[in-house]
């Protein structure tokens, strides 16, 4: 895909945006108390580099996210309660998932996004460490924070040209 290219001043300005969102998310949550924000950054990085920022997208991208969350909960709770063979079921989900993908079922909750997340969250060493409810309250807020700011620049962007047309 051919990437528009963008003069200094417009690509500056887009810099500004995107750390101004950033420091926004950041503050929302120190506020909220939210960990891990990286859960919430995931979140953004995909919805900007893989959605392009396309608001239709953004509801099979959090619900994507909290089902592989939630896959790689599944996957934490087993071995922590039965050892290796309690990864079966979520291996199994895992599985089951890959098939649907490949066949384009349940492309709601079953997409790249589940598979991002049941990866990055299925990592050893997050899995030490997290807390999943928290991972999914990240989620929703991310989601809600990050899809708000961008609908509510499109929305102001489209008044702009309303008025200077």
């Amino acid at each position: 895909m051919a990437v528009a290219t963008l003069t200094k001043a417009q690509s500056a300005g887009i810099t500004l945006g995107v750390v101004l969102l950033i420091v926004g998310f950041l503050l929302i949550g120190a506020w909220l108390a939210l960990a891990p924000l990286y859960a919430g950054f995931l979140l953004l990085w995909y919805f900007g580099s893989v959605d392009v920022l396309d608001a239709k997208a953004l509801p099979a991208l959090a619900i994507g996210a909290v089902a592989g969350t939630l896959t790689a909960w599944l996957l934490q709770a087993g071995v922590a309660r039965a050892g290796a063979i309690g990864a079966v079921p979520a291996l199994t989900v895992i599985v089951a998932a890959i098939f649907c993908q490949l066949l384009g079922r349940l492309p709601i909750a079953i997409n790249r996004a589940y598979m991002l997340y049941v990866t990055v969250m299925a990592a050893p060493l997050l899995q030490r460490q997290e807390r999943f409810d928290h991972v999914l309250l990240t989620i929703a807020v991310a989601t809600l924070y990050f899809g708000g700011a961008v609908m509510l620049g499109r929305h102001l962007m489209a008044r702009r040209r309303l008025v200077t047309a």
